[in-house]
């Protein structure tokens, strides 16, 4: 099989992850069952959730001269993603996340942005041959949104292909997207971006219609328990159906679907496929604790789906 080559343009932090009973109430002081410390950020997730999937995958962000980022950029190393365009910000600190995991796995998630946010335009002409070279870009909203902009103007100047994973969940002009990008929110960044308040199914194909009429670029609106929905034909939606796992920690999930859904895609799988195969990733990464601890390896999902299936879907038309 044909290992699709993806740049991500996105953030690196430090995750500092906190397992608690629950979140304390104001005034309130608790005892943690237990603290790690792991590498994160969603671009960085999302690159190395690409290269256990089988790409060739190129990262472009920006960490500090500390710590921290030496070990993000060992990390890159040893997830065989290429990070020679991870540049290094003197007098600002590597990103750092620190994510409450409760006990019935639901997350919290504050974020001290850092040296992300000194990714400039000027750090993303020096790598336009990495677009020239590439069959997919993957972009998250954890940098500064004038970087993410450029990406999505080069990789339009050139013809790339592009998903967009719209988190943290922002105001973003969705317009300059194209009828061959996708975009892929959660549940809560759908609500905001289309102002459609999201409880049943219906109410995400009424949000992925809202979107339709701001840009022409696939939607995947990813559900939690409640599966996702996406765009199929003119009428009609692919409503896939939620994995059953044991949900021990959501942190990673996204990011393993926008991975499986872009390995997919650059693969040549057909839309449904790729689909299907980003659900299981999405699936398998809530069964274990953290970010990149959870994301799958090519062969976790192959495992999975011999012994549950590659999951069900359903064409809902209007």
């Amino acid at each position: 099989m044909v290992k699709p080559r993806i740049l991500v343009v996105g953030s690196m932090n430090m995750d500092m992850v906190l397992e608690i009973e629950r979140m304390p109430a104001a005034g309130e002081n608790l005892f943690v069952r237990k603290f790690s410390m792991h590498p994160g950020g969603k671009g960085n997730n999302q690159a190395i959730a690409c290269s256990r999937l089988g790409g060739i995958v190129r990262m472009v962000g920006k960490v500090g001269n500390d710590d921290f980022g030496e070990r993000l950029l060992l990390n890159l190393e040893q997830e065989n993603v290429d990070y020679c365009f991870v540049f290094r910000e003197e007098l600002v600190h590597t990103g750092l996340a620190f994510i409450f995991v409760e006990e019935n796995g639901e997350n919290r998630i504050l974020v001290a942005p850092g040296a992300n946010m000194a990714l400039s335009c000027e750090d993303l002409e020096r790598t336009t041959h990495l677009f020239k070279s590439s069959d997919f870009l993957l972009l998250q909203l954890e940098v500064p949104l004038e970087v993410v902009k450029r990406a999505i103007e080069i990789a339009h100047e050139i013809g790339l292909r592009i998903i967009l994973n719209p988190a943290p969940a922002q105001p973003f002009p969705l317009e300059i997207l194209g009828p061959r990008d996708i975009i892929t929110p959660n549940k809560y960044e759908a609500e905001v971006l289309s102002g459609v308040k999201i409880e049943v199914i219906q109410d995400a194909i009424r949000a992925i219609k809202l979107l339709d009429e701001r840009c022409p670029s696939w939607k995947v609106i990813t559900l939690g328990e409640m599966g996702a929905v996406a765009s199929y034909q003119k009428d009609s939606f692919i409503y896939l159906h939620p994995r059953k796992v044991e949900v021990k920690d959501t942190t990673a999930a996204g990011d393993a679907f926008n991975a499986g859904l872009v390995v997919g895609i650059a693969q040549g799988k057909e839309w449904i496929e790729a689909l299907l195969l980003a659900n299981n990733a999405g699936a398998i990464a809530c069964t274990k604790i953290g970010a990149q601890s959870a994301l799958p390896y090519l062969r976790d999902i192959e495992r999975f789906v011999s012994k549950n299936g590659r999951g069900e879907f359903e064409i809902v038309n209007l």
